[in-house]
């Protein structure tokens, strides 16, 4: 899920916008998740997407080995709109065992569940008797990380969407939640890689909805391509994909259509190789104008694009506006390393804002809060130290008073950035100006 070009100004707290900018991205966290998916990990050994509930993320893992089988599943971490990273909570919530050698997983939250595909990109024969085990889409509740074994109960396999329950496809590669005509009647949308078509799928069932068509229009070496890699959606309905390493959009004409039945392209990325995973693209809605932000993997280990690609529009006109490198300040002054690949995921959503006083994190600047501050006043208690800076003092007593009886919302956007060897969760807090 991501965007275009230059790097257009750092300014305090690391964030970045634009000359003329509308937002700013301010770099707030950044965290080494390696040890979490280490080699043969139970979630996997490498970060592949991340989800939010307005509180706590979920960091779906898939599995580099060269093996046709290996676990994978979903890390929670909870807590993690804390000033203080040591109070975050980290526990591994999901582990199955599907198809390795780079097969992506996937994961999107909505009202209590998570919908995890995993070994997606692994072929699911329909020749063949049903392999549950190698490749599909399921539910569970994000609480216990129990499945849902009802779900899509007239599928192949009871309790999973796989590659031949979407019109006899054989093989899917992603998911995401799309939000409906006009925001309409949400499903879950999922791109199989060979079709043309954006499946949907019922949230609380698990059954067929109506396919949208929508066959990118030119593709890179030809008429058409059916390449899909990833789809985002505006809060209207548009759909953006990523196929083949371009950017195509469709704009939605109906609950299960898009004008003239198809996607066109609007960013050009053909010298990219087309043959990589996680090639993804997100929208942005902010309250000062829409971003998409995405990545770029050339393929080319000479000439990598390891940075976070950021255009600011809307439907089909886009402009490059920032890129995000990793290596913005934090609040505390220390800088991050830069990132060192081109693999990233991203989801961004709204939660509660500790820098304008909520440290207890319930939504409200009150007694609970000034109390906390007062009884660390003086120490470098991280939980409550408002701005950062390393001491308790009268600057976050003064932050609190300014904000009290305040619920102070904030906008963020979490990016994973993976190597073989290092994860890493990073946070921007999305500033509008």
């Amino acid at each position: 899920m991501k965007r275009f070009y230059g790097l257009l100004g750092v300014v305090a707290l690391g964030a970045l916008m634009s000359a003329t900018a509308q937002v700013s991205f301010t770099h707030i966290k950044s965290v080494d998740l390696s040890r979490y998916f280490p080699a043969n990990g139970r979630q996997g050994d490498l970060a592949s997407d991340v989800a939010f509930d307005g509180s706590n993320l979920y960091i779906a893992g898939m599995s580099t080995a060269n093996t046709t089988a290996a676990s994978v599943g979903v890390l929670k971490i909870s807590n993690v709109l804390s000033l203080d990273v040591n109070s975050w909570t980290y526990t591994p919530l999901i582990t199955l065992t599907q198809a390795g050698q780079s097969r992506s997983s996937y994961i999107v939250y909505r009202d209590g569940f998570l919908y995890l595909g995993t070994g997606l990109g692994a072929t699911d024969d329909p020749n063949q008797p049903p392999n549950d085990a190698q490749t599909g889409i399921r539910k569970f509740d994000a609480t216990t990380g129990t499945q849902i074994s009802g779900w899509n109960s007239s599928g192949a396999v009871p309790g999973v969407v796989l590659p031949r329950d979407l019109s006899n496809s054989t093989r899917a590669e992603c998911i995401e939640i799309d939000p409906g005509y006009q925001g309409n009647n949400p499903s879950l949308a999922v791109l199989a890689r060979g079709r043309g078509f954006i499946f949907r799928r019922d949230f609380a069932t698990g059954g067929a909805l109506a396919n949208i068509l929508a066959t990118p229009i030119p593709g890179c070496t030809g008429p058409n391509t059916t390449g899909m890699r990833d789809i985002t959606f505006s809060p209207e309905g548009d759909a953006y994909l990523r196929v083949d390493n371009s950017i195509f959009y469709a704009q939605r004409s109906g609950d299960n259509t898009v004008v003239d039945g198809n996607s066109t392209r609007i960013f050009n990325f053909c010298s990219d190789n087309p043959f990589q995973v996680l090639i993804n693209i997100h929208y942005l809605r902010t309250s000062r104008g829409d971003y998409l932000i995405y990545n770029r993997r050339t393929g080319d280990a000479n000439n990598r694009l390891n940075k976070v690609f950021v255009a600011s529009g809307s439907g089909a006109n886009w402009s490059s506006y920032a890129e995000i490198t990793g290596d913005e300040p934090l609040p505390d002054g220390n800088t991050p390393a830069a990132y060192t690949l081109d693999i990233f995921n991203f989801t961004s959503g709204f939660g509660t804002d500790p820098s304008k006083g909520d440290v207890n994190l319930d939504g409200v600047v009150d007694d609970a809060d000034l109390l906390a501050i007062l009884f660390e006043f003086g120490s470098s208690n991280a939980a409550v130290d408002t701005n950062s800076d390393g001491v308790v003092d009268d600057a976050d007593l003064l932050n609190v008073l300014f904000n009290f009886g305040s619920n102070p919302q904030a906008q963020y956007l979490f990016i994973v950035h993976s190597t073989i060897s290092t994860n890493r969760l990073d946070i921007y807090r999305v500033d509008s100006n």
